[in-house]
């Protein structure tokens, strides 16, 4: 959509993007209010419909706590929807993460009111997840 009412929409969701990599979430403020949704999919503790401001505060100092970088490869606004197709890589204790997914947008104005994350799960778990799966057991197999 062009004009105005589109490009407030796709600064909201660059903006929404741009709070992630950065951890800066004052580019939060008038993107997202204390009712915007964030809708996590998945098995993990984070799965649910759940608070976005605190969502967002957890994914990065639970499962990117040393930080994480989001490249859009796309941003499409119509009417009040709107959708944001990423690419992104982070690291934890030498780990390394990338993925790909999907932000979904319902807006209301110019803010998010709800936003829906699709993204492969099973490799974002893996990774959440990597310390507990690999835990010693106390047993030492090599000598």
């Amino acid at each position: 959509m062009a004009g105005p009412e589109g490009e407030g929409k796709r600064r909201a969701l660059k903006n929404f993007v741009e709070a992630f990599n950065t951890g800066n979430m004052k580019l939060l403020d008038g993107v997202i209010t204390d009712e915007t949704t964030y809708t996590f999919l998945g098995t993990t503790d984070f799965a649910g419909v759940n608070n976005a401001r605190k969502t967002i505060d957890e994914l990065g100092r639970r499962a990117f706590p040393e930080g994480i970088k989001f490249d859009i490869k796309q941003i499409i606004v119509d009417g009040n929807f709107g959708c944001v197709r990423w690419e992104d890589l982070a690291t934890n204790k030498g780990r390394k993460y990338h993925n790909y997914g999907v932000f979904f947008a319902e807006f209301n104005g110019d803010a998010i009111k709800k936003i829906w994350e699709y993204i492969d799960y099973e490799r974002f778990k893996a990774f959440l997840e990597y310390d507990n799966v690999q835990r010693s057991i106390g047993e030492t197999v090599f000598d």
